[in-house]
């Protein structure tokens, strides 16, 4: 925290088989929040799926993790560690226009996708499922 370097958190879902596994918890993101330290989360795709990250943000919530934090650590947080922030992370005039609309909270297990915007254009809708 006092030489202001961002953390990357994860994989940590899945099993302890891997050498930066063994103490895995997802209780690290809290922890590093709460020290002050910009964190994101991260999963270890194709390994663990990219769209399993809603999870690993819901279960560091479960374990102590501010629910807006976890939220910004797989959004906003990654894209300026990156420094893309300029572009991405946030809903901003602007910014590329890449959108997921939610049927409840996206850390919720049961939510569903029910749109997906790509530069404007709606290019996944849940009603397609319904079909």
């Amino acid at each position: 925290a006092e030489e202001n370097f961002p953390m990357i958190v994860g994989p940590s879902l899945g099993h302890r088989t891997k050498v930066e596994l063994v103490n895995k918890s997802f209780k690290t993101a809290g922890v590093l929040n709460k020290a002050g330290i910009k964190m994101s989360i991260t999963t270890d795709s194709p390994v663990i799926p990219l769209h399993h990250l809603p999870i690993c943000a819901a279960l560091a919530v479960k374990d102590g993790l501010d629910k807006w934090e976890a939220l910004k650590a797989i959004s906003i947080n990654p894209a300026e560690i990156l420094g893309l922030e300029d572009r991405i992370g946030s809903i901003t005039v602007g910014k590329d226009a890449d959108i997921v609309i939610w049927s409840n909270d996206p850390l919720q297990i049961d939510a569903k996708v029910e749109y997906t915007i790509i530069d404007g254009k709606i290019v996944f809708s849940g009603e397609e499922d319904n079909e």
